[in-house]
């Protein structure tokens, strides 16, 4: 688990949603996902909307142990910009989401919406700053157009892909200016307020060990590797307040 990771997500859609508060930021309004389509108003009218889909499925050497610490994080951060439409299905499952065949009009309407989320990524906000913090630098941005599977037919669909080399995740306990920001706008958001109180108490957890044991959790070394390197395991040694060095030998 990383708590970046997770961080990095929620501020993605957040600046992409602009806390479910207008103005939007995009042409898909609040309709900005974290991980997966939730029921929204517009699947009752059975009309097409715009939609997007926050992903964080790869995430590379984040983990900070031994020598591993020293290598490049790197994390992709995927948006799926979708044109929907629901229909009715069954009293157990009552809406069935569905891609239209593209046109020259939805083309450019996912292009738009591209666009806009891109921008949004690097506006300025609280959230977007959060992102930019984690995610200072982006590798590749790939953007594929969504088909169907089975015969390749151009849907109303596309995915951008952002791999980006990502910070690690903080290990003294330590709450980052940028991302103490954002998580007080974050109480606004309905979707996420309730758990701003549980990812500060995860971001600070490190703070209640010792020198000696953060340094053990952030390489992962065990605790007899860490006395046989030196280290002591109460707080640091500190000199008497007074000391008398004596000449050896002869005076100069």
């Amino acid at each position: 688990m990383s708590i970046n990771r997770l961080i990095a997500r929620i501020a993605a859609v957040c600046a992409l949603d602009n806390y479910l508060h207008s103005p939007w930021p995009t042409s898909a309004g609040p309709n900005i996902f974290d991980s997966k389509i939730e029921p929204v108003e517009e699947m009752k009218s059975g009309q097409p909307f715009p939609c997007v889909v926050v992903y964080t499925d790869y995430d590379k050497d984040h983990w900070n142990k031994g020598a591993a610490s020293n290598k490049a994080r790197w994390m992709t951060v995927t948006l799926e910009m979708l044109i929907v439409q629901a229909s009715k299905r069954s009293a157990s499952s009552p809406f069935k989401l569905s891609c239209p065949v593209t046109d020259s009009e939805i083309e450019t309407a996912l292009d738009i919406l591209e666009v806009e989320c891109l921008r949004a990524l690097t506006h300025g906000t609280e959230a977007s700053d959060a992102f930019n913090y984690i995610c200072p630098s982006p590798a590749t941005t790939i953007s594929r157009r969504g088909a169907s599977a089975d015969g390749g037919q151009r849907l109303a669909a596309r995915q951008v892909t952002l791999e980006m080399k990502a910070i690690r995740d903080n290990a003294a306990g330590v709450i980052p200016p940028v991302i103490a920001a954002f998580l007080t706008k974050l109480e606004e958001h309905d979707d996420y307020a309730a758990r701003v109180s549980e990812l500060r108490e995860v971001m600070t957890a490190p703070a209640s060990g010792t020198s000696f044991e953060r340094t053990m959790w952030t390489l992962g070394y065990t605790r007899d590797l860490m006395v046989r390197l030196g280290g002591a395991q109460d707080e640091q040694s500190v000199l008497p307040p007074v000391l008398t060095f004596h000449l050896q030998g002869a005076s100069p």
